[in-house]
């Protein structure tokens, strides 16, 4: 044991000279003054501020960051809704929370901001005709265009007119401030022409399904019956035809069944689509392959045949706008697919949860909904790509930190859904069970871009006519599919 003890103590005095020969070598720290006397040892330099993905600094100092839009465009319709906000409800919230981002940006970077209103809107082609004109004219002023809603991209893509902004510096589109089921949706080639961030905080109008709270709990059943459904995965469509069989009653007993009458299922012609969408067809897609279309698979005729079989059950009251039947407790379900925020306007006097569209079937893994909404974008004869990059990542980090909370969390969960589950169900809504369709904004023709084949053919048989689901897609199956597979030939040339 001594030996060993002494081995030990002769390893430790020579690690303690190599440690004090090794500190003789060093280099001493030069003097702070050109006395001789040493300067305290320095610290690590202060980390960036970082603002985003952006580091703060002064390089910007005196640019000018310009964003166009449509008349109107620019207050809170549930498109844009990225400046100036101007409504009722939620207004004076939403106008300091996009004032306060603003000049924290402008403070930050020493930049300016400022949004204007350029082209009426009338449906058609007014912001690509705008944006075309300004790039053939070498006139180009603007970093970022938020064009009408539902305007279809494609021809703007084509002709060149739009700046890949999967290419600009700064901007992380991983951040949890950039919605990534709509950008993954748009995604061409590798290519990002449309984006959608929290800078279009409400980007997104979630078709949904509102329970009558009250109504089921006289019904005898659970209050969490249909929530707990949903998070179990057993809320199918099979469940709510269940649910509301039976539920109808000629109140009035004038021998018409109206909306003076009460209904287990309300809606508008346009209802039923959410089964549709709710079932994962989403109408078209593109991948690698190209442009594919899946209104003809055997799902979507299924799902067709029974939204006819659904629209024509006495339960169901689906004719015309009818909310009114819902508001005064005469219904168990209704859905929408207007944006959330209207559901504050209808004065409602009864307690309503709010759960996504069913699946289909059992088999389903996940819920779908059909989200849709506004992008933005950026001329291809970008001015100032750095410039541009770092504003657009700053505006979009800077509304999840200031419209987000105004939007969503005060306005939204507090003033509008009622119940917690309601808020859990409403975000994943908007994230993990979000479903884009392609051709909303990329439709190369106006068939495809307005009215699909099944949006028409639910309005149709909701009116009372018969089933003209596939006659409907076979008028319009030809031209549909030589139309955008031109357009994904000549897109792929250019990419």
């Amino acid at each position: 044991m001594k030996k060993k003890t002494k081995i030990i103590s002769l390893v430790l005095s020579a690690l303690m000279i190599v440690i004090a020969v090794a500190s003789c070598t060093q280099p001493s720290t030069p003097p702070s003054d050109g006395t001789g006397t040493a300067s305290p040892a320095t610290t690590d330099a202060p980390k960036a501020e970082m603002y985003g993905n952006v580091e703060v600094s002064d390089k910007y100092e005196g640019k000018e960051f310009k964003i166009a839009t449509y008349l109107d465009g620019n207050l809170s319709n549930g498109w844009a809704c990225y400046f100036d906000i101007d409504e009722p409800e939620e207004g004076d919230k939403m106008q300091a929370a996009s004032q306060t981002r603003n000049l924290e940006i402008e403070s930050k970077f020493k930049v300016t901001i400022t949004c204007d209103e350029l082209w009426n809107w009338w449906g058609g082609k007014e912001g690509y005709f705008y944006m075309s004109q300004l790039n053939q004219n070498g006139d180009m002023i603007y970093d970022l265009f938020f064009l009408e809603p539902y305007i279809a991209s494609s021809d703007l893509i084509i002709d060149e007119l739009l700046y890949d902004m999967s290419q600009l510096p700064y901007v992380n589109l991983e951040a949890d401030y950039y919605n990534h089921g709509f950008n993954d949706t748009y995604e061409l080639g590798g290519k990002h022409y449309i984006l959608a961030s929290d800078l279009t905080y409400p980007c997104q109008s979630a078709q949904r399904i509102y329970v009558n709270n009250d109504l089921l709990k006289d019904l005898n059943y659970d209050p969490n019956y249909v929530y707990d459904r949903v998070d179990n995965g057993t809320w199918t469509y099979d469940v709510l035809v269940q649910m509301i069989e039976g539920q109808n009653e000629d109140l009035n007993q004038d021998g018409i069944y109206d909306t003076n009458d009460y209904y287990g299922f309300v809606g508008t012609p346009y209802s039923p689509m959410l089964f549709y969408h709710g079932a994962g067809i989403r109408g078209s897609y593109v991948d690698d392959d190209g442009w594919h279309f899946d209104y003809d698979s055997d799902r979507a005729v299924k799902v067709m045949d029974t939204i006819y079989t659904f629209v024509h059950k006495p339960e169901v009251y689906v004719k015309e706008w009818t909310n009114v039947i819902f508001n005064s407790g005469h219904a168990l379900f209704t859905t929408s697919g207007s944006e959330l925020r209207e559901l504050h306007n209808w004065d409602l006097d009864i307690y309503i949860g709010v759960v996504p569209s069913p699946k289909f079937d059992d088999a389903q893994d996940r819920y779908y909904i059909y989200c849709a909404g506004g992008g933005f974008c950026m001329p291809a004869d970008l001015k100032d790509p750095d410039f541009a990059g770092a504003m657009l990542e700053a505006m979009s980090y800077g509304s999840q930190k200031h419209l987000v909370p105004a939007f969503y969390q005060n306005f939204i969960e507090q003033r509008v859904l009622q119940d917690d589950r309601s808020r859990e169900n409403w975000r994943r809504m908007l994230s993990d069970w979000s479903l884009f369709e392609f051709t909303g904004q990329i439709a190369p023709n106006e068939e495809v871009r307005y009215y699909n084949p099944a949006t028409k053919a639910v309005d149709r048989m909701s009116n009372g006519e018969a089933n003209t689901y596939l006659s409907s897609w076979a008028e319009v199956k030809d031209v549909m599919e030589l139309v955008c597979g031109q357009f994904y030939k000549t897109f792929m040339k250019k990419v």
